[in-house]
């Protein structure tokens, strides 16, 4: 697998794990999840900019 795909699922991961763990009703667990997703949204969206374009 290349790279930018690796970093795409393991942002994946990450954003999914902080989704899950911001469902918990304690205040640490909240904000360490928001962190985790906001973190995982970004290595998402940063390695997506450099997938490679479709060819024709």
């Amino acid at each position: 697998m290349k790279k930018v795909t690796i970093l795409l699922l393991v942002g994946l991961f990450i954003f999914m794990l902080g989704v899950y763990l911001s469902t918990f009703l304690t205040t640490h667990s909240v904000i360490i999840g928001t962190s985790l997703a906001i973190l995982g949204g970004m290595l998402m969206g940063g390695s997506s900019y450099f997938l490679p374009k479709p060819k024709k």
